[in-house]
């Protein structure tokens, strides 16, 4: 995409999820710290931290990264979606990372590991767990969040990138929608052109596809799609190689009792039963590895 192209995409893209929360309400249970600055790149560098009301003691920590084709979004527009999680007993995190074309990759893997260091340095203030952490994201996010995950549990993979992986591990991660294999199918640069803008060549052969770099480390994994999710055939794929790679994962293709449509990205919808019934899955997946 062009950057009119893209303006064009996130006009559009704002319309539709202004429409999908308009009326929803943020819940009255939750202790809500807006604005936390976690780096040095201003608005593109802030998060939300949500846990329950009555908290006394470090909760499991979720860690979600947003979608929006690494040029759209930010924590506001998962702001129901996130604080929904948290009212299910776990302190969540929401947070805006940098986006294309404006900055290019690997901007948001930078941003998510200066997020980690933040939240490891500051966990006793927003009870966080670091010994119970979990990661999880959609469709751009989804991608990010496999990425992520594979340079924290594979040293060589992290070496080949500029900042340093603080000393953590994910109990499980959830990969929602997601857009896998880049780099396998086609080139990264011609599926997201202004993501790799002026990137080296060289780094991304190295670092793509990501799934050549999974190893039996990465996470227990939760794996969604839906019916009519326009990249539902790649998380069948990511499926078999995680199972080849021994890795507990829990795939699930959702779709709807009567047939209707099922899109991606559906479970951030809080009006769709269906959506919450997803989350709470996913949830239950995670509760697994307390």
């Amino acid at each position: 995409m062009n950057r009119t192209e893209i303006e064009e995409f996130r006009t559009q893209a704002t319309k539709h999820d202004a429409i999908r929360d308009a009326g929803l309400i943020e819940p009255d249970t939750l202790v809500i710290c807006r604005d936390l600055s976690y780096g040095p790149h201003g608005v593109d560098n802030l998060c939300d931290i949500y846990y329950p009301k009555g908290t006394t003691q470090a909760l499991p920590t979720i860690i979600s990264i947003h979608g929006g084709g690494f040029c759209y979004g930010d924590k506001e527009l998962y702001r129901f979606y996130t604080m929904f999680l948290a009212t299910q007993g776990f302190t969540v995190v929401n947070f805006n990372y940098r986006l294309a074309p404006e900055h290019a990759y690997p901007a948001p893997l930078e941003d998510t590991n200066a997020l980690i260091h933040f939240l490891l340095k500051h966990h006793d203030t927003y009870f966080i767990d670091p010994d119970r952490l979990f990661l999880l994201g959609d469709s751009a996010g989804g991608q990010l969040t496999e990425q992520y995950a594979t340079i924290v549990t594979n040293p060589k993979y992290a070496a080949l990138f500029e900042f340093t992986v603080p000393n953590i591990q994910f109990k499980a991660v959830g990969l929602n929608c997601g857009h896998y294999f880049m780099g396998e199918d086609d080139t990264p640069q011609e599926a997201f052109d202004y993501y790799f803008e002026g990137v080296d060549p060289k780094n991304i052969a190295q670092q793509f596809p990501v799934e050549a770099h999974l190893t039996s480390n990465f996470p227990p994994t939760f794996l969604m799609t839906a019916t009519d999710d326009f990249l539902k055939d790649l998380a069948p794929r990511l499926n078999e190689r995680l199972v080849k790679l021994s890795i507990p994962t829990l795939y699930t293709c959702y779709a709807q009792d009567d047939g209707s449509p099922l899109g991606h990205v559906f479970h951030v919808d809080q009006k769709l039963a269906i959506g919450k019934q997803c989350n709470l899955d996913e949830l239950a997946f995670f509760k697994q590895y307390l």
